[in-house]
């Protein structure tokens, strides 16, 4: 291959996804740039394979390629010149590759570091990216007091261009306090990133994961669930954050949630044989499913199928490895901290006995349903529902549900809050008896009823009551009524969004296998109130959830309604071609309903819009022009004014120009059909509408002059 051949390839490889098939194109590119004589282009085909490996999960290849790099650099640093802060700056990956590498020894690895500090010093670079790095090597070699102190020259360097991002130094200064067991102290470096004030490519993906067993640990029971309904969607397939993707089959272990955990791993069961990942991350993941498959062979289901194998011969199989994994690092560190952190991780047990996700949770072999009651197939609890608005109103009649309960004596925490409950030796003196505790949790529960309409707070406080003295005595059936009126008595209440989605979950939960169209009433309940509270996040995977089963108890017009929340709430995660499906499916829910014209419309607007950002431009042409449609039919001038320039802007700038100028005529029609209506009936509104398109049309105009100069 010649040079610009090779450019050309180099090129069309930038737009593949990272994994395997990139790495392949650009080793054969490096082979073929390594024979040629521009060492420029040799430079960044070796500075994008080094980077592709990486991400690749194979960092224990990236040595080979950056020490070709950098004796090139050292031989020619003027024609890599130009180069010089991307060669720098991903000599820092490379060495913290090193760091996991038990094939490197670490005097080879002190070496790099030695290497990259001696080049920082050079170009006058800050130390503080190195100190860094340095900590977490002493970490991983099991001196967590040494990299402590490392961590606090790290901060006091001051940072410039070669510092990590904001995101990932926040990532670093959690994960040294969470090696001394500080879990407060790592959530509060990680706050910003898990607040989501801080971003990056791989952030918050893995702070979200790191985060999940402390938040557990500290209370925040709420917000490690929004972890996880957040943070799983952004690592799932992820090839580089398969050690991610092991926390969060950890956490579904630990949580009681051991069949979402199955349905994680199945997800990604090729990555159980595939020996293209470095040892490092292939360590975090195995060992991370060992805690799920351990799990599951303490509740008897050693026999459920996985992959080629059952739960207990991948569990053996996977031991094996990991011991001779961990024997690996040991021999090369010389001691056995990491054997003997990995041996801690596998031997942990459940922090919570259940924790409703709002995400099924059936196990194979195993029944959700609870003690005694009706035929699960008995008439559902709810006959009507309003979730568009502030709150929710629904009606519960007798019905079935699981009898799902939370441990005793702990902290169960709502949305806002965190609420103790009493212990078994906790009841009051005369609520001793299996048989007291059931009387008087039907008391409480009735009280609470009663009160539902006229007084929310106090129905609130008595149902808690009833639930927390009615667990493990009451029928199935009657806790699940109870959680769904426990659901109405905080929609009745103002600002109570999140108490509202952990309330509405834990009722789904206890209507799984026992009630489909309760079940999924209350995931949507739950969706709904994350989206108002804008945890967008959780709101989709709810949603998602929910809407996958096509059993949502609503009317058209209110699932139309679901579905624009939906679609807003994608938007806010920037997933616009999955927004703009959800805005069309709910238009077409409401078309033919001559009653919701103005769902309707406001809907296909919708769609436009997420259309034109996911770069869909012919089909966001349309819809702009159907909404425009639809908007002239209601009388909305002003919304049928914004979707003909929207459209108009793309047929002149987007893929869906074409000729004849359509734009130019469609604003002509509209600035007329303006002119016409503001001398008619002359209002503010149409008369800033009618000057907006003038100034547009002039600017459409002047920036098509632009484009046929520049042409020329």
């Amino acid at each position: 291959m010649d040079t610009a051949e090779i450019n050309e390839a180099l090129a069309q490889v930038y737009s593949l996804p990272h994994g395997r098939l990139r790495v392949e194109r650009l080793e054969m590119l490096a082979a073929a740039a390594k024979s040629g004589t521009d060492r420029q282009l040799e430079g960044r085909v070796l500075l994008e394979l080094a980077s592709s490996y990486t991400y690749a999960g194979e960092r224990d290849l990236a040595p080979v390629a950056y020490g070709r790099l950098l004796r090139i650099y050292d031989e020619f640093p003027a024609e890599l010149g130009v180069l010089t802060h991307s060669v720098h700056w991903y000599l820092k990956w490379m060495t913290w590759g090193l760091i996991d590498n038990p094939a490197v020894p670490p005097t080879t690895v002190y070496r790099w570091f030695d290497e990259l500090e001696n080049r920082y010093r050079q170009r006058g670079y800050s130390l503080r990216p190195v100190l860094a790095l340095r900590a977490e090597l002493a970490r991983k070699l099991g001196d967590a007091e040494h990299g402590a102190q490392l961590h606090e020259q790290a901060l006091a360097a001051p940072r410039d261009g070669m510092s990590d991002c904001d995101a990932c130094e926040s990532n670093e200064w959690g994960a040294g306090r969470a090696a001394l067991g500080d879990d407060a102290g790592a959530l509060a470096h990680w706050q910003p990133v898990i607040e989501g004030d801080r971003v990056c490519a791989e952030e918050p993906h893995r702070v979200l994961a790191q985060a999940l067993l402390p938040l557990l640990r500290t209370g925040r029971v709420a917000e490690a669930r929004g972890a996880h309904l957040t943070g799983y969607p952004l690592v799932r397939h992820n090839d580089s954050l398969r050690p991610s993707v092991a926390l969060h089959i950890e956490f579904c272990a630990l949580t009681g949630n051991e069949g979402r955990g199955l349905e994680i791993l199945a997800e990604h069961v090729g990555w159980l044989t595939d020996p293209g990942a470095d040892a490092g991350a292939r360590l975090a993941f195995i060992t991370g499913v060992c805690v799920l498959l351990r799990r599951l062979d303490t509740l008897g289901l050693g026999y459920v199928p996985i992959a080629d194998g059952t739960v207990n011969s991948l569990l053996a199989e996977l031991d094996t490895e990991i011991a001779g994994l961990c024997a690996r690092y040991d021999i090369r560190n010389g001691n056995a901290a990491v054997s003997t952190e990995v041996t801690a991780r596998l031997a942990r047990q459940p922090l919570l006995e259940r924790l409703p996700l709002g995400l099924r949770n059936r196990l194979p072999g195993t029944s959700v349903a609870g003690c005694g009651g009706e035929d699960p197939g008995a008439g559902g609890a709810v006959s009507s529902a309003r979730g568009a608005g502030s709150g929710v109103a629904l009606t519960v009649s007798t019905a079935t549900g699981s009898g799902i309960a939370p441990a005793t004596g702990s902290a169960v925490a709502t949305g806002g809050s965190r609420t103790v409950v009493p212990s078994s030796g906790e009841w009051a003196e005369d609520v001793t008896s299996e048989a007291d505790r059931r009387s008087e949790a039907q008391r409480l529960g009735e009280l609470g009823a009663a009160r539902l309409a006229d007084a929310p707070e106090q129905a609130e406080a008595r149902l808690r009551e009833a639930l927390t003295i009615g667990s493990g005595v009451l029928p199935a059936e009657h806790l699940a009524r109870v959680s769904s009126q426990l659901v109405i008595a905080i929609a009745g209440q103002p600002d109570r969004e999140l108490d509202l989605a952990d309330a509405a979950v834990r009722a789904a939960a206890r209507w799984e296998g026992l009630s489909e169209p309760d079940l999924l009433h209350h995931t949507v309940i739950a969706a709904r109130a994350f989206h108002r509270a804008r945890r967008h996040g959780e709101a989709v995977a709810l949603f998602e959830e929910a809407l996958a089963a096509n059993g949502v108890p609503y009317p058209p017009a209110e699932l139309a309604a679901v579905r624009a929340q939906f679609g807003e709430s994608l938007n806010a995660l920037h997933r616009y071609d999955a927004a703009a499906r959800q805005f069309a499916l709910g238009a077409q829910l409401v078309e033919h309903d001559p009653e919701r014209r103005a769902l309707h419309a406001r809907l296909a607007m919708s769609a436009a819009s997420a259309l034109d950002y996911s770069d869909h431009d012919a089909a966001a042409v349309a819809a702009y022009q159907r909404a425009a449609e639809l908007f002239g039919e209601l009388g909305d001038v002003v919304s049928r004014a914004r979707c003909v320039r929207s459209a108009a802007w793309l047929q002149l700038w987007g893929s869906a120009a074409g000729p004849g100028r359509p734009w130019f005529a469609a604003m002509q029609a509209l600035i007329a059909e303006l002119a016409e209506l503001d001398g008619r009936s002359p209002s503010t509104e149409i008369t800033e509408e009618l000057a907006r398109a003038r100034r547009e049309l002039g600017e459409m105009m002047d920036a098509e002059d632009r484009d046929w100069v520049a042409g020329e």
